[in-house]
């Protein structure tokens, strides 16, 4: 886990220029369930979620390991970062709202709860983003994984295999995890979780370019995931017009500390 987790300080540019962004809607949202504007972020990376949430007058301590992502997030926002992870941070709470975009699943799962419920007030918010984005051109999706096959790719070696809808539903029920962990502990009330759909068109440079920058591509031999991408973008752009469509939610969980 820690290998796949500090595997973007390498290409922290790619990272920010390939990943995707999050709708301005969430973050007025987020800013409108906050109780003050005291707010922990975690796993800030290279601030795209950072600036939103400066953008809506809110103070954010940003944390983040590694410190070339911690750099592009300092030049994007101006704002200080603390070069260190949630577990090791030294806090100075409490926060008025904890949020983790694409990072809370990098953090520690035996201490992360009980480590927020210790740094929020009584009825601060606690937010967790992830970006889920199926294809909307399903033959895309199958192509793709034929190439995976060819490659003898399987499970976590599939560098950010596309899904398509059906499935991100699967993913995005708010019964499944973190939904769960959330609503098991006794320090927070679980509210369920908020949609934000969007669709973004990507060149097949493009979407090779966002492969390149998840963390189970920068764990795979150069050599393969070099051979891998050109083989996906090759084919994109050879029988799919060199388009992909991918059709974005992004989703927040949420949850009330109690006391």
């Amino acid at each position: 886990m820690e290998r796949h987790a500090l595997s973007f300080g390498g290409v922290a540019r790619v990272y920010d220029d390939a990943r995707p962004d999050y709708p301005d809607e969430l973050f007025a949202y987020i800013a409108g369930k906050l109780p003050g504007p005291k707010v922990l972020e975690v796993g800030a990376g290279t601030g795209k979620a950072t600036a939103g949430l400066v953008d809506q007058g809110l103070t954010v301590t940003a944390v983040e390991p590694d410190p070339r992502m911690a750099a592009i997030l300092s030049s994007r926002t101006g704002e200080r970062v603390e070069i260190a992870t949630f577990e090791s941070f030294a806090a100075a709470g409490p926060y008025d709202g904890l949020i983790s975009a694409q990072a809370w699943h990098w953090t520690d799962q035996e201490t992360r709860m009980d480590r927020a419920a210790s740094l929020l007030r009584p009825g601060g918010f606690l937010g967790l983003v992830w970006n889920c984005g199926p294809l909307r051109q399903e033959e895309i999706v199958t192509a793709i994984r034929a190439i995976y096959d060819d490659f003898g790719l399987t499970d976590l070696d599939r560098p950010g295999e596309p899904i398509v809808r059906a499935e991100a539903e699967v993913i995005q029920d708010p019964r499944t995890w973190p939904g769960d962990e959330l609503a098991a502990h006794p320090g927070f009330e679980y509210l369920g979780s908020v949609l934000f759909p969007w669709r973004e068109d990507l060149s097949a440079a493009e979407f090779g370019a966002y492969l390149r920058s998840t963390s189970y591509f920068q764990t795979l031999a150069p050599e393969t995931g070099d051979s891998l991408v050109e083989t996906i973008t090759t084919t994109i752009h050879r029988d799919f017009d060199d388009l992909v469509t991918v059709e974005w939610t992004t989703q927040c969980y949420e949850a009330v500390r109690l006391g």
